[in-house]
């Protein structure tokens, strides 16, 4: 049933590339470039959402009283503003954290997201246990993904999961069980989602 499913998005992802729908591989970037992007996008976000009056909104829940359903408004939010699909955010989310906040990896990622400090650190991140900034910048990370790998879904969460340099040794997938499970169980969650 997976191989259907990857099947399926590879030929929609054939059929985006014939129309235009989707950008061919840019050259690739180097960290800084990445995380001064990423940083200017995450700037404009926070501009623009004080600017909506998003940040002194009182019905917010606090960072401590986010509940799934909060969660998933702000990334489905955070998610259509950068293009990215919502359902694949969220179902980022529940693998990598089970929609909590406050959680910490045996690695040290940290977050909803799963942030590692250094990435955080990279993107400006100040609080990555923050609902917002952690979402803000996971998805900025997912979107190139999405960008460098043409739309390539597989690819982007297996870099989002085992990193960048291990899918482009492999050419893909790296043989890395814990990898190859959490590509096919976001899919999964993404395409239920989808239904």
């Amino acid at each position: 049933m997976m191989e259907d499913m990857y099947a399926v998005m590879s030929r929609i992802q054939e059929i985006k590339k014939r129309f235009g729908l989707v950008q061919p591989n840019a050259a690739p970037r180097d960290a800084a470039a990445f995380d001064n992007e990423v940083n200017a996008q995450i700037r404009d976000a926070a501009e623009k959402e004080k600017a909506a009056g998003f940040a002194e909104r009182a019905d917010l829940p606090s960072r401590e009283n986010f509940s799934i359903s909060d969660i998933k408004d702000l990334a489905h939010r955070n998610a259509a503003k950068r293009g990215v699909p919502p359902g694949l955010i969220d179902a980022i989310i529940k693998n990598e954290s089970s929609y909590n906040p406050r959680a910490v990896s045996s690695k040290g990622a940290k977050g909803l997201m799963q942030l590692m400090p250094s990435v955080a650190r990279g993107l400006g991140v100040e609080d990555p246990f923050s609902p917002e900034e952690n979402i803000n910048a996971g998805v900025g990370i997912v979107k190139h993904l999405l960008e460098k790998y043409s739309g390539d879904y597989k690819k982007a969460l297996a870099a989002y999961n085992a990193g960048e340099g291990a899918v482009d040794r492999n050419g893909g997938i790296p043989p890395i069980t814990e990898t190859r499970e959490y590509v096919q169980k976001v899919i999964r969650d993404y395409m239920k989602n989808s239904e």
